[in-house]
């Protein structure tokens, strides 16, 4: 009874400027679409998502899978979760450490609030 509306929620790609102020250049795993900036940066312990002029930060789930570098392939942050799926490599593009992905962000009601099919693109340390 007690349900919050729906609010779809709008990433916006993590800049250069940001991964430099914010020392975000670390091994791990980036999502972005379509040859953009990332929208999401995935770390050992944490992963980074700019939603409008807010950088959220979430903690890796650490029952999750692992990715490369240390990534995981969940991320939990206060008020909803990120899941990072390898998509099937139809064009074989893909290779250990770059595949077909798609970034599912789910709202704390455990609707999906957002969902993109993009690469990830890892790297180790």
């Amino acid at each position: 009874m007690s349900r919050e509306p729906f609010q779809p929620i709008e990433p916006t790609p993590i800049s250069q400027a940001d991964v430099t102020r914010y020392g975000l250049d670390r091994p791990g795993c980036r999502f972005s679409k379509n040859g953009q900036d990332p929208i999401f940066i995935a770390a050992q312990d944490e992963g980074f998502m700019r939603v409008g002029t807010d950088l959220k930060r979430f903690a890796a789930r650490t029952e999750s899978a692992t990715l490369p570098g240390g990534a995981r392939s969940t991320y939990v942050g206060l008020a909803s979760w990120v899941d990072l799926a390898r998509l099937p490599d139809a064009g074989g593009t893909g290779d250990a450490n770059t595949w077909p992905a798609r970034l599912i962000v789910h709202d704390a009601q455990d609707r999906v609030a957002y969902m993109a099919d993009g690469t990830i693109r890892c790297r180790e340390g």
